[in-house]
């Protein structure tokens, strides 16, 4: 099986190719990961691969044949994807009542049918329970691939019955290198966002794009460090620009969180901290007390979540300040 030019995950795809050249692949596949990380990506490559009409199975999918083409334009009749509706967006009961309608149907053109559950945004109790006997008893030639941030998506009784590959983000070096080459970014700017995004390339992308998270990184650094270094007033000042951009205090919130753990984290002698942070960590943990960061950090995913119930941005922000201040003891 190849994988084109997904970045990372090395031991995942030998495990995957293997199991795909011994016509051993699981007939139910979770793929598990943060966002940004490629599993929907991986699941249509697998896809690709299973309904590919190569002889050669290391070849696959080999790009080049009809079943290639077709799937490639995701219009390959053997290849189906659920995905979630209505309000919370999540699978339901009737969209599995469906999958399992078609299940028992053979395959238009390949040897096997292929349907790609995509839960990032959930799938319900119900759903799960009408899959159930369906993965336990799978009709011959179909293959389940579910993709996930977490396996505690899935009931255990779902869990138990498929195969979990965890995606995981590549090198810094290697995700800077693909951002180079498929965003036309410089090397200079790919090495910034791999470092940013600690390799996730999804999110490094779509940075690149829109330019927010770098904003909210620096803004995360100067507020940051205004909490164990500065004034009141240089607080106030560094915290300024997220009142009037609530996306941008989320983001902002997120990177504080990031940068006070990293410092806790030195703190405890634990070394895991990007280059990117490296230094702003350390400041941090040489003024701040592991008690301070660990508040600190729950006190940014806190005040986040008073911004996603629209409390007015002005008393937040000036809140938020005041209660950094207060928990780093100034």
């Amino acid at each position: 099986m190849q994988f084109g030019d997904f970045a990372g995950n090395a031991a995942l795809k030998t495990a995957l190719s293997g199991a795909f050249s011994r016509r051993r692949l699981p007939h139910a596949i979770l793929l598990a990961g943060e966002a940004g990380l490629g599993k929907r990506t991986l699941a249509r490559q697998i896809a690709r691969a299973v309904v590919c009409r190569s002889a050669d199975r290391a070849a696959a999918p080999c790009g080049v044949c009809p079943s290639c083409i077709r799937s490639a334009a995701g219009s390959h009749p053997d290849i189906r994807t659920v995905t979630g509706s209505g309000a919370s967006n999540s699978i339901s009961a009737d969209s599995v009542e469906q999958v399992i309608s078609d299940a028992y149907k053979r395959p238009e053109e390949a040897d096997a049918s292929v349907y790609l559950f995509f839960i990032e945004n959930g799938i319900s109790d119900a759903a799960q329970n009408k899959l159930l006997k369906l993965i336990e008893e799978p009709p011959p030639g179909v293959i389940f691939i579910f993709t996930a941030p977490s396996a505690d998506l899935l009931l255990p009784t779902i869990r138990s019955r498929v195969q979990t590959f965890t995606l995981r983000a590549p090198s810094e070096r290697e995700a800077a290198a693909y951002a180079e080459r498929k965003a036309g970014l410089s090397a200079e700017e790919a090495l910034a966002l791999a470092a940013l995004h600690r390799g996730n390339i999804g999110r490094m992308l779509s940075d690149g794009e829109n330019g927010r998270a770098m904003k909210a990184a620096q803004l995360a650094e100067a507020i940051a460090l205004a909490v164990s270094e500065g004034t009141e007033h240089e607080l106030l000042a560094a915290s300024a620009p997220l009142i009037k951009d609530k996306p941008l205090f989320l983001e902002t919130a997120e990177r504080i969180q990031l940068l006070f753990r990293d410092a806790c984290m030195l703190k405890n002698n634990v070394q895991a901290v990007s280059a990117a942070t490296l230094d702003t960590a350390q400041r941090l943990s040489r003024r701040l007390s592991v008690k301070s960061l660990m508040a600190l950090c729950g006190l940014s995913a806190q005040y986040a979540g008073y911004v996603k119930r629209n409390a007015n941005m002005a008393l937040l922000v000036t809140a938020f300040c005041a209660k950094m201040r207060e928990t780093a003891g100034k």
